[in-house]
């Protein structure tokens, strides 16, 4: 009878096993969509065996627990190639913007307002000099300025869109700051009898991923089971214990642009932030609407004082030396007021004289030659320029962002070949632990009617 007994209890061992098996492996399936989920399996040993006379006789299988796959180290890189991307991928969504509010090099409403404008000095150079190419010139000036302020207006509307970004990240950042300190609780309340709580894990996991996106992390895992999170050498989260960052932010140059630092709400201390969307819509803001905007600024300047240079030298029936604009920037550029009321004021030469067109000539030139040096750029020139930096700039951004996708897709397709779910594996080995569960009944079947004969035979 003992041994009848011993037999059916490696059976039952065998059924539990199989069952177990056969659980984990409905779960994976369950999961194989699941955001952040790593495949899991069942760890089996056999039991000790019993020491018999003639030898030693296996007691069946146990359940030593259920592995979640995953590799760390591969997920650390992870989250550190994410990172880059995001950031990577913030600025070229910006300079993409900023191309839109520009145009290409050949086909620019602020381009062609420029020509425009200077098309409309070189129609007034030409004899007879008549009032509707006075008129001529002051509305083409007029549709320039406001090109000018346009440009400026899409671009401070833009980097106001940036900065409600960077505030909804350090909203989002603080929420999942604070979720990382809860998962912590339960995973830490879970796992006090030992086994490792695999699904939370996942779920904190994710969590973390998702920050890194935001800005680049480092975590720390306690012998508690619970995960530390650390930006740029600061312990955010510890147990349960959160440090949140406030809405309020400064820049601080370096080598590379600027890096952003942020003030953490419950200790009022600096923690500079590293790559991540974060540090890409800083680096959108600060660094690329920055140079564009100096860059038009520049273009503006220029031309008012390229202008007024040569206008403050003519000659009207009823005036002489008057600006043409004021102003010394994108924003401020305006007509002379007094010019826009009266287009008569607009001067073509330097003298009274009949059909005198040699200053119109000259400014109409500033379109090939500028006016302070042949070796210098045109204003046209100067915009052609920072057009073809913002394509350049815009060409490396994309190089990168598509270069980094590699980066991550590769990694990505390693963790999916070591943690995710195959459905192919998973419906092998349902089965095999269907044959596993059948096979042990079928034994226990036997014991069954080993067990029934004998007590025929009392």
């Amino acid at each position: 009878m003992a041994g009848l007994n011993s037999i059916m209890d490696n059976s039952l061992s065998a059924l539990f096993a199989a069952q177990a098996g056969l659980a984990t492996t409905g779960h994976n399936i369950a999961n194989a969509n699941t955001p952040g989920y790593s495949r899991q399996e069942v760890l089996f040993a056999p039991r000790k065996a019993s020491i018999m006379p003639y030898g030693s006789i296996g007691r069946g299988v146990e359940i030593q627990g259920v592995r979640r796959i995953q590799d760390e180290f591969l997920l650390n890189n992870v989250r550190i190639q994410k990172s880059r991307l995001e950031n990577y991928a913030q600025t070229d969504a910006t300079l993409y913007e900023i191309e839109a509010i520009l145009g290409s090099v050949d086909n620019d409403h602020l381009g062609n307002a420029m020509t425009e404008f200077f098309s409309s000095w070189n129609s007034m150079a030409q004899p007879p000099i008549t009032d509707s190419m006075r008129a001529a010139v002051v509305s083409s000036a007029n549709s320039l300025i406001t090109d000018f302020h346009a440009v400026n207006d899409s671009l401070d509307d833009l980097a106001g869109q940036i900065e409600v970004g960077i505030q909804a990240e350090l909203t989002n950042l603080n929420r999942m700051l604070t979720e990382v300190g809860n998962m912590n609780v339960q995973i830490m309340a879970a796992e006090s009898n030992g086994e490792p709580s695999n699904d939370l894990r996942d779920q904190r996991d994710l969590l973390i991923t998702q920050i890194s996106e935001i800005a680049e992390v480092s975590v720390l895992e306690r012998e508690d089971g619970s995960k530390d999170i650390i930006l740029a050498g600061r312990t955010m989260v510890a147990r349960d214990s959160v440090t949140h960052f406030d809405a309020t932010y400064r820049t601080k140059a370096n080598d590379d642009g600027f890096e952003m630092v942020v003030v953490t709400a419950d200790t009022l201390k600096d923690v500079t932030l590293s790559p991540g969307r974060l540090q890409g819509l800083l680096n959108s803001r600060d660094v690329q609407i920055k140079n564009v905007r100096d860059g038009l600024d520049g273009v503006a300047r220029k031309l008012i004082e390229d202008v007024n240079a040569l206008h403050t030298q003519g000659r009207t029936a009823s005036s002489s030396g008057l600006v043409f604009f004021s102003g010394d920037s994108m924003h401020t550029i305006e007509l002379n007021a007094a010019i826009a009321e009266d287009s008569s004021l607009v001067a073509t030469g330097r003298t009274l004289a009949a059909g005198d067109n040699e200053l119109a000539l000259e400014i109409a030139n500033l379109a090939n030659v500028s006016s302070t040096g042949s070796g210098n750029q045109t204003v046209s020139d100067e915009y052609r320029t920072l057009l073809i930096e913002v394509a350049s700039e815009r060409s490396s951004f994309e190089f990168l962002v598509q270069n980094q996708q590699n980066v991550v897709a590769a990694l990505e397709t390693r963790m999916a070949s070591i943690s995710g779910v195959s459905l192919d594996e998973e419906g092998a080995n349902m089965v095999r632990y269907q044959n596993s569960y059948n096979a042990a009944a079928k034994i226990i079947s036997t014991v069954q009617e080993m067990y029934d004969a004998l007590l025929r035979m009392v």
